[in-house]
């Protein structure tokens, strides 16, 4: 009897010990108002201690009615992006600076796939034929990554208990890089609240300055 009460003590506090290694997080992005600000990418790079997982989760990006969809995107650098032509027309995608460049034509339905993106940065994103769409797509290292919803809030599950880098990025943010980054300790499930400095500058739109059509069967 004594031998199977002293198991069940030594095991007991290593499923504890277990279940206590990951937790979920949440950060909270206002507006220098306290308005909830939405879109903006957040992640999080552990300080001393490795990478939990890998999230290579595939990325859409959309072209439709002429514009980028999303307009901000973000992944793990190495992950498969899909490009989906949702429009009737042909578009000519390419990024002309950094070490991710690529063009690309694709025609109307098509997906074009790349799993090329090896280093982290910003991706600016543009068409040839249509000049004024734009998008942008983030590549992290980290797997902890996600996006601002409609309430601010970026959500993080089965976070391992640490030092992080938190950085908020959004390419309308009026700050050095596009970005903020402060170092914040997790141990126990929470949320993390942090106020831009500034308002956010107005979203560029992908809109035909002209409304010309005469580019529509291309």
């Amino acid at each position: 009897m004594s031998k199977y009460c002293f198991t069940l003590l030594v095991v007991f506090p290593c499923m504890l010990s277990q279940a206590a290694e990951t937790l979920d997080y949440a950060v909270q992005v206002n507006s220098p108002d306290n308005n909830p600000v939405q879109d903006v990418v957040v992640y999080l790079t552990p300080i001393g201690h490795q990478l939990p997982h890998i999230n290579q989760t595939a990325v859409t990006i959309g072209q439709r009615d002429k514009a980028f969809v999303p307009y901000i995107s973000v992944a793990q650098r190495g992950s498969k992006v899909d490009f989906n032509n949702d429009d009737n027309i042909t578009h000519h995608i390419y990024s002309a600076v950094g070490e991710n460049k690529f063009s690309f034509q694709i025609k109307a339905g098509e997906q074009h796939s790349k799993s090329d993106f090896n280093h982290s940065g910003v991706v600016p994103m543009g068409c040839n034929i249509h000049d004024w769409m734009g998008a942008y797509l983030l590549l992290v290292d980290t797997p902890l990554f996600n996006k601002t919803d409609s309430q601010g809030r970026a959500n993080f599950e089965q976070v391992s208990a640490g030092d992080y880098q938190l950085t908020v990025w959004h390419p309308e943010l009026k700050t050095a890089d596009k970005q903020i980054s402060q170092t914040i300790s997790i141990h126990q499930t929470g949320t993390h609240a942090l106020n831009l400095p500034h308002a956010l500058e107005a979203e560029f739109e992908q809109q035909n300055p002209d409304d010309f059509d005469f580019l529509s069967d291309y």
